[in-house]
């Protein structure tokens, strides 16, 4: 697997065991989506796995990217990826789980990336409230929520709009705005 574009375009991306990666094509419709909110921005890779969606993040101008995984082999991988794209400078890595990660970020987000293993389907919602509660998100702060289609989420969580929802094939992506 490969970055799509940007500062680290080409570069490999490892793929931990087991995990499934986010396809080139729903990863191109994503950042198609969230354009004005990269350059600049603070992202969160939720359940990073690989972690390339959120280097793909920082590959096309975004600041900073905080990465969760709590699976240590995952871990790993995702470390060799922020190395291999040399970007350790904007990278901040946490092996833990979502919930104190998200009450260790200190400061605003301006985009998650929310793509739990899909059998977990509380965590969108537990993730979408804590994101409130820890009070990273700010006015205009976004949430890509990546999701089997037919497990459809809300439309609101809390102050989290759902402001765009697409399929492809039997992924479904729908985007929050934090209002």
């Amino acid at each position: 697997m490969k970055i799509t574009s940007g500062e680290y375009k080409y570069r490999n991306i490892e793929i931990p065991h087991g995990i499934r990666p986010t396809t080139e094509k729903v990863r191109e419709a994503i950042f198609s989506m969230i354009r004005l909110w990269v350059p600049g921005g603070v992202f969160l890779d939720l359940f990073s796995g690989s972690g390339a969606m959120g280097l793909e993040a920082l590959s096309r101008g975004a600041d900073r990217c905080y990465f969760c995984e709590i699976n240590r082999q995952n871990f790993r991988v995702l470390m060799n990826n922020i190395s291999a794209c040399r970007a350790e400078d904007k990278a901040r890595a946490f092996n833990c789980d979502y919930k104190t990660c998200i009450f260790r970020i200190d400061e605003k987000l301006d985009a998650v990336i929310l793509d739990p293993p899909y059998e977990f389907v509380g965590y969108y919602e537990d993730a979408m409230m804590m994101l409130q509660e820890a009070g990273v998100l700010d006015a205009g702060s976004i949430v890509v929520a990546e999701h089997l289609y037919d497990n459809k989420l809300s439309e609101t969580y809390g102050n989290l709009h759902r402001i765009k929802e697409r399929k492809y094939g039997t992924i479904g992506v729908d985007l929050y705005i934090y209002q």
